[in-house]
């Protein structure tokens, strides 16, 4: 790779920012300060909340095969689901279980007992216990008000540790009730039952970013490890996930390619990647094996990735605009190899980068396909297959196959 001449006005080498695969905002850095988390772990809610997805049901085979995936991949927690649901996820629990994976295997309950006792069943060490956590919700959907709230809460957390479970508090349309609120009741259950960490949960995705790291910054106070779980009704989950990074969370709930209901949950791939890459927070997942685990969720469910999906849709790394390839092209001579993407495609398992053609392609993307087959044209034989192939492009209204390309090529030559 050619070595970067450095300008005065920025350095390069060295810096968080920059990398021989990647280059990112510097202010990123700027803004971190001494709360800012500086490793997260992923907790996967693929197979219990992913499965919320209207019409979508794993059958037991494919709850374990996820799970060995998401262990392969390096998520640390694996929410397999709820015990109390049916028989199939039962076992599939108790098989995951026996495969003695390195991640952790969670299950999911109620503040019921009945629930609780399923997951002891199933042999797992740790437990997600929730409730709502909002006043109206709870008064007018629960029949229980605020004290009584708590102590529901507190009587199934300490009954889930005196089983001998991990006990993680999650409350629910949490961030439709006052903050004051909030810590009134995490801060009661954290000291009557000692979870070992409680999850600030956005389960309509209303919060603003702003809010979030608010909120997140005040719950670290309580001196348990505090979790993220985030939905993404107005597109603000993963700016949501990275305040509450800035504000010193534990933990983030997400689920491979954004399933969940409604909008969906933010996605795993999304996390990691944005953690790996724009913050240097480490988040244990192996980044190179995102595209592989994605595809064959993708495949299992039936549930298409958008083309334009952040890190895993398949036209990301597709260049057509001829400003962009020629910009791609001087400054990679220039010893920036992530020109006109943030990072290479390698690092989250993707083939490399794409130059298409069609209606915004320019002499330079020409020049490209010609340089690859090995033809020399005359200036004007490159500006008539450039008019051509924009002509074809819009005509088209999409890239161009390399066949498009070979007969107009044939054609004016």
């Amino acid at each position: 790779m050619t070595k970067l001449r450095e300008l005065k006005d920025m350095p390069m080498q060295g810096q968080p920012y920059f990398g021989d695969k990647k280059w990112v905002s510097p202010v990123n850095f700027e803004v971190a300060g001494p709360e800012t988390s500086k490793s997260i772990y992923i907790h996967d809610v693929t197979l219990r909340d992913g499965e919320q997805t209207c019409g979508l049901n794993w059958t037991e085979d494919e709850r374990v095969e996820i799970g060995v995936a998401l262990n392969d991949l390096g998520v640390k927690r694996i929410e397999v689901g709820m015990p109390v649901v049916s028989e199939d996820i039962r076992r599939a629990i108790k098989r995951l279980v026996e495969m003695n994976l390195q991640a952790d295997i969670v299950t999911f309950a109620r503040a019921k007992k009945e629930d609780i006792d399923y997951s002891v069943e199933c042999g797992v060490k740790s437990i997600v216990v929730e409730h709502a956590v909002n006043p109206y919700t709870c008064q007018y959907a629960y029949d229980v008000d605020t004290e009584q709230l708590i102590k529901r809460i507190v009587d199934h957390i300490k009954y889930a540790k005196d089983c001998g479970l991990n006990t993680t508090f999650m409350g629910w349309d949490v961030t439709r009730a006052s903050l004051d609120y909030v810590k009134k009741v995490y801060s009661a259950v954290v000291e009557q039952a000692q979870p070992e960490a409680i999850v600030y949960t956005d389960s309509f995705g209303v919060a603003s970013p702003m809010a979030v790291y608010l909120a997140i910054s005040e719950l670290k106070k309580l001196g348990v490890p505090v979790e993220f779980h985030v939905h993404n009704e107005f597109g603000m989950a993963m700016g949501s996930v990275l305040a509450a990074v800035y504000a010193g969370v534990d933990g983030i709930h997400s689920s491979i390619n954004g399933l969940g209901e409604r909008t969906g949950n933010v996605a795993t791939e999304e996390v990691a990647a944005a953690l790996e890459i724009l913050l240097n927070v480490k988040s244990g997942v192996d980044l190179k094996k995102i595209d592989r685990v994605t595809k064959m969720v993708e495949q299992v469910t039936g549930i298409v990735i958008p083309p334009n999906k952040p890190v895993t849709g398949k036209r990301l790394f597709w260049l057509e605009s001829g400003v962009v390839v020629h910009a791609k092209e001087k400054l990679e001579k220039s010893g920036i190899p992530s020109a006109m993407t943030p990072y290479l495609p390698e690092l989250t398992g993707r083939e490399d980068i794409e130059i298409v053609l069609g209606g915004s392609s320019g002499k330079a993307s020409v020049q490209y396909y010609l340089e690859k087959r090995g033809v020399e044209v005359t200036d004007e034989q490159l500006d008539t297959l450039v008019d051509k192939i924009k002509e074809k492009g819009r005509v088209k209204r999409d890239v161009l196959s390399k066949e498009d390309f070979d007969a107009i090529l044939a054609e004016v030559l």
